[in-house]
């Protein structure tokens, strides 16, 4: 085990323990497929507003959840525009000096002259990493929190095809990396997916991983419910459109590798010889591989 690696589990192992009484999925493991939910899923935008955060509301056949978006950059409908979507557990507005947001690391100071920028709010994430954990011990609520930030995706999108905009860009990581793999599975009207640290086999990540220390034990003893529930490797697999880019690291024990890769048969990877954590904070390279992404389109 390399020191990538060590990070990942010793920091997972701790978190383990710190939420012991509180994991994934430990009051309820119910949930329609995901799929399901994200094909039942429907937020309605009028029109895309600048300025400040914007609430919105989606309706999902496992209940309501609320998200949120911010314009951070807007040059005008004249050039492309790129939707971000944070990871697990971050506070994607916080844009202070001593915040952790992967926007603000991306994008804080070396934002794309010619690119609008969206950053996109999961449900659960305006408030506490442990109020986030606790949120998630109904499947529902994890599988429902997806399917909106999809369907958030597909709502901006559409609303910026009708301004003109020429070009649209789902990116993500981590968690939002997962939610920009849904929308390119079950949705449409993206030109070009950026998903960083995520493939399709979201249920085997809670099952074999590293992350299963953060998973209730009824999820453990069924995998394959979890599983038939969360993967969607099927689906997304039968996109065969050449308008992805993924990124994934070689040493990650969380989004592992070897699990994950078979989701992008026949897709070049972009691949960091780091692990989730390391390659998390290699800001450099995760910009470099959005921008080229936004060139390319």
């Amino acid at each position: 085990m390399n020191r990538h690696e060590l990070l990942d589990v010793a920091t997972i192992s701790m978190s383990g323990l710190l939420v012991r009484n509180s994991r994934f999925f430990s009051r309820s493991l119910s949930s329609a497929p995901i799929g399901d939910v994200v094909s039942g899923t429907a937020i309605d935008i009028e029109d895309v507003r600048t300025g400040s955060v914007q609430e919105v509301s989606s309706s999902t056949p496992v209940g309501k959840f609320q998200a949120a978006y911010l314009v951070a950059q807007w040059r005008g409908p004249d050039v492309p525009t790129l939707l971000y979507h944070h990871g697990s557990g971050e506070q994607p507005f916080d844009f202070g000096r001593f915040s952790s947001n992967s926007f603000r690391r991306l994008f804080g100071t070396n934002a794309d002259p010619d690119v609008n920028l969206i950053a996109l709010r999961a449900p659960f994430h305006d408030r506490s990493n442990r109020e986030y954990i606790r949120a998630m011990g109904d499947l529902e609520h994890f599988v429902g929190m997806l399917a909106t930030s999809a369907a958030l995706i597909e709502a901006l999108a559409d609303r910026l095809r009708e301004t003109g905009c020429p070009a649209i860009l789902a990116a993500g990581i981590s968690l939002g990396g997962w939610a920009v793999n849904l929308h390119r599975a079950y949705c449409e009207g993206v030109n070009r997916y950026v998903p960083m640290f995520a493939g399709a086999r979201l249920g085997e990540m809670f099952v074999s991983s590293i992350y299963r220390k953060l998973a209730a034990e009824p999820a453990l003893t069924d995998p394959e419910a979890l599983c038939n529930v969360l993967d969607f490797e099927d689906r997304f697999t039968d996109a065969d459109s050449d308008d992805c880019d993924p990124l994934l690291a070689r040493y990650d024990r969380i989004i592992e590798f070897e699990k994950q890769r078979s989701a992008y048969d026949g897709i070049d990877i972009a691949v960091l010889e780091k692990g989730h954590l390391t390659g998390s904070l290699a800001t450099a390279a995760l910009r470099t591989h959005i921008q080229r992404s936004i060139a390319d389109v």
